[in-house]
């Protein structure tokens, strides 16, 4: 993988073709990588002109099982020659959804099916205030729960910043980011003062009439965030008190991504209502909100419904994917793995000055990078460098973070080591190199 791509003819032939038509909204990486991708294996990418990419960040956390894994494409084929569309039950259907409650937390087993993470966030917030009876949400900086209208409001960083007007009644407090603590405290001495709070955002800043908190375990992408001991127990100690619907968005961290099967089981806190997403599809578009039977059942057949809720290859590749994960036991490798990755990263660069921390659980890693180690002035431009030169030499990662500083990496969960290992090589040198 030492070989410096570029971008070839054939790629070039055709994204000036499809630049003629368009419209806004592509991913800015794939903006700038100018590239066709023409066929995927496992953790490899091969473009149209035949170079190979390691995809270290799995299409976006999508691609819990690799690309074209064996067992996904045989299950999608079987689906497709028996029924593609419709809204009737299917067989494809209950068993995805017998093998999704089997692995959910414990007491969340009521479904409702989706195709997109936003629209499953917003179907939970919906669910939330019919339930309580009243309007107001609070979320975190650094959250991201999508970018349609009903939660853009919630997105805890400056993205949103001139896309409004927003929903009322939605509120953001600090998370529990102890490397940049926005209460200017040390942790374990601050006492989790960031879930006390959210108490006195409830208090001071809204009209006191609260029906959910939504919060990420693990934040994605705030910057691969995770938050200490002690603060997902108290927002459930808080939401428990004033009647508040806890809902965990799990569409990043969950699905083995941390090294457990759901980032909420490293603080052993189970919330009302929980959202799933990316992973559990293999690739394709497939989204759940899961809840307890309390917190699912008020709403009428009907009250929120989608045209391609529960699409049979969907379901089918939901399926396959909760079966790779459950046979190979995926959330354990991923534990073991990542930790192995974390520490190639932390022993490759824990004498860069551009390094203010390297932090992760499971295959779900976080950069942070500094301009000055003392200050933490995050470096936007250094992520960007970075990110394009691991590119130009075969690997895919990520920017995130609220200052887009940190480098993000979330390979497929079924990433051979060696593959992994040469990943990891190629990131450390890009950052030497960068700087």
């Amino acid at each position: 993988m030492s070989e410096r791509r570029e971008v070839g003819p054939r790629s070039r032939e055709i994204v000036a073709r499809e630049q003629k038509h368009i419209a806004p909204g592509s991913q800015s990486f794939s903006l700038y990588a100018g590239l066709a991708m023409a066929r995927g294996q496992g953790c490899t990418l091969i473009d149209e002109d035949g170079n190979e990419y390691i995809d270290f960040i799995a299409g976006i956390g999508v691609g819990s099982v690799g690309h074209c894994h064996p067992h996904y494409v045989e299950a999608l084929k079987r689906q497709a020659e028996q029924l593609t569309f419709g809204s009737f039950t299917t067989e494809t259907r209950a068993h995805f959804l017998d093998l999704l409650a089997s692995i959910t937390p414990a007491g969340l087993t009521r479904i409702q099916l989706f195709s997109g993470g936003a629209e499953a966030v917003e179907a939970a917030l919906r669910l939330a205030r019919a339930k309580t009876g009243k309007n107001e949400i609070v979320g975190f900086w650094g959250g991201f729960h999508g970018k349609t209208g009903g939660v853009l409001g919630l997105l805890g960083s400056d993205f949103k910043h001139h896309l409004g007007p927003f929903l009322p009644g939605q509120h953001s407090t600090p998370y529990a980011d102890c490397y940049r603590c926005p209460l200017r405290l040390k942790y374990p001495d601050c006492g989790i003062a960031c879930a006390d709070y959210v108490h006195d955002v409830i208090r001071n800043q809204t009209a006191g009439e609260i029906a959910a908190i939504i919060v990420e375990p693990i934040q994605g992408n705030g910057g691969i965030v995770i938050p200490p001991d002690g603060f997902l127990a108290g927002l459930r100690e808080l939401s428990d008190a004033n009647g508040i619907t806890l809902i965990f968005d799990e569409i990043q961290s969950g699905f083995g991504r941390s090294g457990r099967m759901w980032a909420s089981e490293h603080a052993a806190v189970v919330p009302d209502v929980m959202t799933v997403g990316k992973g559990i599809g293999g690739g394709l578009a497939l989204s759940a909100v899961v809840g307890r039977a309390s917190h699912m059942s008020h709403w009428a057949p009907g009250t929120h419904t989608s045209t391609f809720l529960g699409n049979a290859v969907n379901l089918a590749a939901g399926r396959a994917a909760i079966g790779v994960m459950c046979r190979d036991r995926l959330w354990e490798r991923s534990a073991d793995l990542g930790g192995r990755v974390l520490e190639r990263m932390r022993s490759g660069l824990d004498d860069h000055p551009a390094v203010g921390e390297i932090r992760g659980k499971g295959l779900f890693v976080g950069i942070e990078l500094v301009r000055d180690g003392a200050t933490k002035e995050p470096d936007r431009e250094l992520a960007a460098a970075v990110r394009a030169r691991a590119f130009d030499d075969g690997v895919v990662v990520a920017a995130a973070g609220r200052y887009e500083q940190v480098i993000k990496i979330s390979p497929p969960l079924t990433i051979d080591e060696g593959q992994a290992n040469e990943a990891v090589d190629v990131v450390i040198d890009a950052i030497r190199r960068s700087r």
